[in-house]
């Protein structure tokens, strides 16, 4: 995938764990539908600004919430959003603009799919960001004198891998 990269600091309301875990749940279900990030390679850069975005295009009494470059894959957000639910719907609504641009009617499609596709994203980040650090300390233990690593003479399978039998539950799909 990508590495992403958040500059700033947080709300109080959100960690940047999540933050990260809600971008790349975004990228994850653009790119499993075919809309992929323009420049993957580079990481997706998150800025966190406490300074206005400016006005909107289509709204001008308001401001923006958040602004992307899809070319550079990076976009801003602004710190002072009010409350955790829009935060997160900025985060997606971005993150969205980086995957694909609609031409004329960008805003109505990328503002539709942040609505309809929400749900799934914020399941899916949930559990990205749940159990970040018991994660961290598996990817510790593969350095050199650490639990998992083994020398080349000693290199062998974990029986362990079959003894949990979790899988998916199939392709369910839910009426709308």
């Amino acid at each position: 995938m990508t590495e992403i990269i958040v500059n700033g600091k947080c709300p109080a309301y959100i960690k940047k764990e999540e933050v990260r875990a809600i971008v790349l749940a975004t990228i994850t279900v653009m790119a499993y539908h075919g809309h992929y990030l323009k420049r993957p390679q580079d990481g997706v850069k998150v800025c966190i600004s406490k300074r206005s975005l400016g006005k909107n295009r289509l709204n001008p009494e308001g401001e923006n919430g958040g602004l992307a470059w899809r070319g550079l894959g990076m976009f801003k957000i602004k710190r002072g959003i009010r409350n955790k639910p829009a935060f997160t719907t900025i985060l997606i609504h971005e993150s969205i603009h980086l995957c694909e641009s609609w031409g004329d009617s960008d805003e109505f499609i990328v503002s539709t799919l942040t609505d309809r596709l929400k749900e799934s994203i914020v399941e899916i980040a949930e559990e990205l960001a749940s159990n970040t650090y018991r994660r961290a300390a598996c990817f510790a233990h593969t350095n050199p004198n650490m639990a998992y690593h083994k020398s080349e003479d000693e290199d062998c399978y974990n029986d362990e891998q079959w003894s949990n039998k979790k899988t998916t539950s199939g392709n369910k799909s839910i009426a709308a």
